[in-house]
């Protein structure tokens, strides 16, 4: 799944190439992913991106917003040229590299021939026009409220153990598996350790740990895991992957002092972390 360093990426990428263009059509090929009449968008122009924890969302002109979730499998992909929309990358689980292709679920073509893919193998993700932003009441990672105080008043009270808690979206939103793995491992602190057990300088840890694993996820344009379904709209692929702490290491020895890392399971998530040095 896209996490906020993902979606993050993708978010830059778009700017640089959606901010003025003017929608000429829409192509919805499976109706339940595009929530809205997309006949409101037509002729009007994106104004500006913005993303909230993992929702990404183009503002258009007549305060309309269209927002993205992509969910398991969602990709986005732009080209200059809709009439010949060939990539420099075969898309993963496509079996091609020009679109459109099976995964197609939604096109957004623009005046100047242009052209925005909306993939999803899953069919979980959508799109969604309203009037308003699609928000959340939960803080994003990224923003100014997430604060070492904020983090404190969050988790502190809770009994549940820190791993899950953090992947929970009701007050922290963006931080997902990947990322929540490797700020455990930044910090220091087991997954299992129950959130009220926390000191304040652990706590400043994780606060810390958090801020410099999101950032250097999205320094690598995020995460091309395994299955390689994430990929940038051009669909080049991220690198960070390559810097994994924890994730997925399990077997392979700790990068700070060599201990074999472990997996266990914590609410149906793969949870990795290494025995010694986190406590």
């Amino acid at each position: 799944m896209p996490e906020l360093p993902e979606v993050e990426t993708i978010k830059r990428s778009l700017q640089e190439s959606l901010i003025s263009k003017v929608v000429s059509s829409v192509d919805i090929r499976e109706k339940k992913q595009f929530i809205g009449d997309p006949e409101k968008i037509i002729g009007k122009k994106v104004t500006g991106l913005q993303r909230k924890g993992k929702i990404l969302t183009i503002s258009l002109e007549d305060s309309l917003f269209l927002s993205i979730h992509l969910k398991l499998t969602g990709q986005l992909l732009y080209s200059e040229n809709a009439s010949n929309a060939i990539f420099k990358n075969e898309i993963p689980r496509t079996g091609s590299n020009k679109m459109p292709v099976n995964a197609t679920r939604v096109i957004l073509y623009f005046k100047d021939n242009s052209a925005l893919f909306f993939n999803d193998l899953r069919k979980f993700g959508w799109m969604k026009l309203t009037k308003t932003m699609e928000e959340t009441s939960a803080v994003d990672v990224l923003s100014k409220d997430f604060t070492l105080e904020y983090l404190k008043q969050s988790i502190g009270p809770s009994r549940k153990p820190i791993k899950p808690l953090l992947l929970e979206q009701n007050k922290i939103t963006g931080i997902g598996n990947i990322y929540d793995n490797d700020a455990l491992w930044e910090a220091k602190i087991h997954p299992t350790r129950k959130a009220n057990t926390l000191t304040d300088d652990e706590i400043e840890s994780l606060y810390n740990g958090i801020k410099k694993i999101i950032n250097e996820g999205i320094e690598c344009k995020g995460s091309s895991a395994k299955d390689e379904m994430y990929i940038l709209p051009d669909s080049s692929k991220g690198s960070y992957q390559n810097h994994f702490k924890t994730y997925h290491q399990n077997g392979k020895p700790c990068i700070r002092d060599g201990t074999i890392m472990e997996r266990l399971n914590q609410n149906g998530r793969g949870t990795f972390f290494c025995p010694t040095c986190q406590k």
